[in-house]
């Protein structure tokens, strides 16, 4: 990993986590107003975020694909009374060098309480209370996105988000329309802007509808072709179905078969929260599968087009 130095540098160097950064996970997979504590432990996962060192890779809608998406850095500037002018530099700088100052003070009498730890000081409290995190597409830095979000005590809380996270799924859609009904498109939107409106519940019943019409699509291809009986299809558990029908289904389907139960529970016995955390990983496998069946979908398309050529090629030797 690259190394980042800030005025400790010489006695406190650092790795710098750029992917897969907890609070850029934070920024991606979460809804809006939901909530991440900002530790000890993660502090400097904040650092290397708002020092601009964060990618990520998500769906880009004017790319019409998936991009890797790189932060810009926030600055911090102050007034400099001696020679009287603005000065700038990282606001990374600036947080860490609070915490280096923390982890070297220690209390000022023997018996004294440890003072609290903070991840900011009053100087910085103005400046970090809402913070926007500008991303830039690595194929186009003209293509952006944005996430705003406001700190209070040691908690962050995500309040804005440009594109929307609708925004950045709908286009995608239109890529898997050949191999999923209207019905599947119109309630995989469903399900996405409910979790964007902070309704967990609900945004898992669209998907389990849609994961069980996956099921329903690929028996009865099997059923015509003779390789399952629709009686014993139909008496069968869920897991049992999938199992039955691993010739017609996505590998990542098949080999994780705990979806169907994970989706349920969540409609019968989770929380609101419990779903609106899981719901981007649901989504995500949802996608998978549509993108692993469009794959499937052009190779067959292409196999036909290779058999007739080759057939007409063959026709023309003889």
């Amino acid at each position: 990993m690259p190394m980042t130095r800030n005025i400790f540098n010489k006695q406190f160097p650092r790795e710098i986590k750029s992917i897969d950064n907890v609070f850029g996970n934070f920024l991606v997979n979460k809804g809006l107003y939901d909530e991440l504590e900002i530790t000890k432990d993660n502090i400097y996962e904040l650092a290397d975020l708002v020092g601009g060192h964060v990618k990520i890779d998500i769906y880009c809608p004017k790319c019409g694909e998936s991009r890797v998406f790189s932060c810009e850095m926030i600055p911090y500037y102050w007034y400099d009374d001696r020679n009287q002018e603005i000065k700038r530099r990282s606001l990374e700088d600036e947080i860490i060098s609070w915490q280096q100052i923390q982890n070297m003070r220690g209390p000022r009498f023997a018996d004294a309480p440890e003072e609290p730890w903070t991840w900011t000081n009053n100087t910085l409290e103005d400046d970090t209370r809402l913070m926007v995190f500008k991303f830039f597409c690595a194929m186009d830095n003209t293509h952006h996105l944005d996430y705003i979000v406001l700190t209070y005590g040691n908690k962050m809380k995500k309040i804005g988000q440009y594109p929307s996270v609708a925004d950045l799924s709908f286009p995608e859609l239109k890529e898997y329309r050949k191999v999923m009904t209207k019905e599947d498109e119109k309630e995989l939107k469903r399900a996405i802007g409910l979790f964007a409106s902070g309704i967990g519940v609900g945004s898992f019943v669209y998907l389990r509808r849609i994961f069980e019409r996956i099921i329903v699509t690929a028996s009865q291809k099997a059923i015509e072709e003779k390789k399952i009986k629709e009686e014993e299809f139909d008496k069968a558990h869920v897991d049992e179905k999938i199992k039955m029908l691993a010739e017609y289904l996505p590998k990542s389907l098949v080999n994780n078969h705990v979806f169907y139960g994970i989706i349920s529970k969540g409609i019968h016995e989770l929380s609101e929260n419990d779903c609106l955390e899981f719901f981007p990983v649901m989504q995500s496998f949802i996608m998978m599968i549509l993108r692993q069946w469009e794959k499937i979908r052009k190779d067959e398309e292409e196999e036909k087009k290779l058999a007739a050529s080759l057939s007409n090629i063959a026709a023309k030797v003889k």
